[in-house]
């Protein structure tokens, strides 16, 4: 065989090993469609939970919904809207009427608990007392997600009347991930890596409730 004919074969083989390699198309995000309202609890001149060594509430909350919303939109391909992006007092009725307004699928409503015992820590996860049956599972699957993420004591997925959770049309959750009022939980929370795994953890919990 000639060096000529052998040479080319060599490269079609090669050629044709690398396409077969290619992806056909790019995978669709778990999440493409998908409109989310995330609504950063607190705000403006209502701070609330303040830790110990003065951290509130109200700033962690911001950074983790931050931090979700671009776990949504980057890994998930989801739509997202924020009740806030500042330090921005929103009432709760205007969180609830950008929520209804935009027809979002979902509602993630993110807070951080708060107690007089400085070391009462855990992690729950809200739904409405007549939330759907939706609502519920995604409290169930951010639930077990959180709890892979920060080790604390599960205090389980709860149901509740929080404002926020009755009035919006959407099914939808709240999230407690932490006690804020805790020194180590505090510190933990000053940690912006350790606040960002808090947003994907909750966009993991949606993403196996999306998946049913």
């Amino acid at each position: 065989m000639g060096k000529k004919i052998f040479l080319c074969l060599v490269l079609t083989l090669m050629f044709s090993l690398s396409t077969a390699a290619m992806p056909t198309s790019a995978a669709t995000p778990p999440l493409a469609g998908v409109k989310v309202v995330v609504d950063p609890g607190h705000g403006g001149r209502d701070p609330g939970a303040v830790g110990i060594n003065g951290l509130t509430e109200k700033q962690v909350n911001l950074q983790v919904a931050k931090a979700l919303r671009n776990c949504l939109v980057e890994y998930g391909g989801a739509t997202v809207e924020m009740t806030r992006v500042d330090d921005s007092y929103v009432t709760l009725a205007g969180r609830v009427k950008k929520a209804n307004d935009s027809w979002a699928d979902r509602f993630i409503s993110v807070h951080h608990n708060g107690s007089v015992n400085p070391d009462h820590n855990g992690t729950s996860v809200f739904s409405a007392n007549n939330g759907s049956a939706q609502s519920h599972d995604l409290s169930a699957k951010v639930q077990k997600r959180l709890l892979q993420m920060t080790g604390l004591r599960d205090l389980g997925a709860n149901t509740a009347n929080y404002y926020v959770l009755r009035n919006t049309r959407m099914p939808g959750i709240l999230t407690e991930a932490s006690f804020i009022t805790n020194p180590k939980e505090e510190e933990k929370l000053r940690d912006p890596g350790y606040v960002w795994r808090e947003g994907y953890y909750i966009y993991r919990g949606i993403v196996d409730h999306m998946g049913n």
